[in-house]
């Protein structure tokens, strides 16, 4: 039963992020209108989900949190008509959101006890398993960067290597005494 309220979570987590790809890439080849659309729907789905991830008592996972933020920021600049803002995404592709999820990982390891893994424990260990989660963000952006236009490698497939990665970092940190 723990292993799939794990996953149900996960897929939740992500659901926004999974929106936003739908709408942008499943009816044939990427449009600015099909973007414009796809972050208007997928930043109030994202809204949500980051309303609910804050309210629980467990850590939020971060990787989601920093989607969240870039879907979040790309719907507000897609409703306010920030046309600027939205080249500045189409520019640097999907590492856009790997940016993202570094700075959201930044933050989380200085200001908050969970860290970037979003599991509390000895403030050494978390910091340790932040660091090597931060490197592998650094490594999903240089990824993002070479295969940029192909969603599946650049940003799909990265994406998953961090959420299992997280998972795994996360394992064994128990809270300290």
């Amino acid at each position: 039963m723990r292993f799939l309220t794990v996953a149900l979570e996960y897929l939740l987590g992500f659901l926004a992020l999974a929106v936003f790809a739908y709408l942008a890439f499943a009816a044939g080849p990427a449009s600015d209108e099909r973007f414009v659309h796809a972050f208007k729907v997928a930043s109030v789905v994202a809204l949500l989900e980051l309303v609910a991830l804050l309210a629980r008592e467990v850590p939020a996972n971060r990787l989601i949190m920093g989607a969240n933020l870039w879907l979040i920021v790309g719907g507000a600049a897609a409703f306010g008509e920030q046309w600027w803002l939205l080249r500045i995404y189409q520019h640097f592709g999907e590492a856009s959101l790997f940016a993202s999820m570094l700075l959201v990982g930044a933050v989380a390891m200085w200001r908050t006890p969970a860290g970037f893994i979003g599991q509390v424990g000895a403030r050494r260990l978390v910091l340790q398993r932040s660091w090597l989660l931060l490197l592998a963000v650094l490594l999903a952006l240089g990824v993002a960067v070479y295969f940029r236009g192909n969603v599946k490698l650049a940003a799909v497939l990265p994406v998953i290597a961090l959420s299992w990665l997280n998972r795994l970092l996360r394992h064994g940190v128990a809270p300290q005494a």
